[in-house]
């Protein structure tokens, strides 16, 4: 697809990538199609933490991915990840820092790109606990503490070369996470914040100090979890994916066993298909 866009003067410009998807040729084509810049979502930075997520990623995938792009002629090589996912650990923290370092040694003095020395931007997010996935019981990491984390990375990548790290406001994964697992009641949020003209964290920081009517305080959506029997808010939705099934992922996520890729045209384990 991206030889067809560059052919007719355009370029494809792929918002990520998964590292073992990325191939001789496709490297070759988003090179070739002037894309400057590829993002590469490894998402965890220990192998331990891709099997938590469920990633089926290894770090030998991720730096071939990075020897691919870069070589051919990609100058900024973006790298996602989030932190505060479910059992994460300093260790699985500085792990990112350790994961781009090797990137960056493997990349060397940009011998192996055609235009010089390529620079690294490392995209971290907050974690943002979704419905309809295998962490929907589990909470947002508060503020404070992933701040503390994303301190962390910072000192341990200020050693990294050419690096830049680029993080998501904790703010923003609260308010998403609050956005993602309230109930009817949030409704009442949506409503003042649009009435406050869009600021969204003034009315947060309001609802937390003074309360609001009929709902409960913030924290109660973003940093509560969820009983394994417990009625979830948008139970309701039927998305197709058996709720047991996310229940017996999480606890393998929780044992760091990841499930193989399934074969739609025979699995039917989550009922989707």
């Amino acid at each position: 697809m991206s030889e067809i866009a560059a052919a007719a003067g355009g370029r494809l410009s792929p918002s990520s990538l998964k590292a073992d998807c990325v191939t001789p040729r496709l490297a070759a084509a988003l090179g070739g199609g002037r894309n400057r810049s590829v993002t590469v979502a490894p998402e965890a930075g220990s192998e331990r933490m891709r099997r938590v997520i469920n990633k089926n990623l290894s770090e030998a995938d991720i730096l071939r991915a990075a020897d691919l792009l870069v070589g051919e002629g990609v100058q900024d090589l973006k790298v996602y990840f989030m932190v505060g996912l479910p059992t994460e650990e300093t260790v699985d923290v500085l792990a990112i820092a350790e994961l781009i370092g090797k990137i960056r040694a493997r990349l060397g003095d940009g011998a192996r790109s055609r235009r010089g020395v390529p620079s690294i931007t490392v995209s971290v997010n907050p974690f943002v606990p979704k419905p309809w996935t295998p962490f929907q019981w589990d909470p947002m990491e508060p503020i404070g503490r992933l701040k503390s984390k994303f301190a962390t990375l910072r000192r341990a990548l200020a050693a990294v070369p050419n690096v830049h790290l680029d993080t998501e406001s904790p703010r923003e994964g609260y308010f998403q996470t609050l956005m993602s697992r309230g109930d009817r009641r949030v409704g009442a949020i949506v409503r003042a914040i649009h009435e406050a003209d869009g600021d969204w964290w003034a009315v947060i920081r309001r609802w937390q100090r003074d309360g609001m009517p009929g709902v409960p305080h913030p924290d109660a959506y973003v940093h509560r979890g969820y009983g394994a029997d417990e009625r979830l808010p948008w139970d309701f939705i039927d998305h197709r994916i058996n709720k047991g099934y996310l229940w017996v992922e999480r606890r393998k996520a929780f044992a760091a066993r990841q499930t193989p890729p399934c074969d739609t045209t025979t699995c039917t384990s989550c009922a989707a298909c």
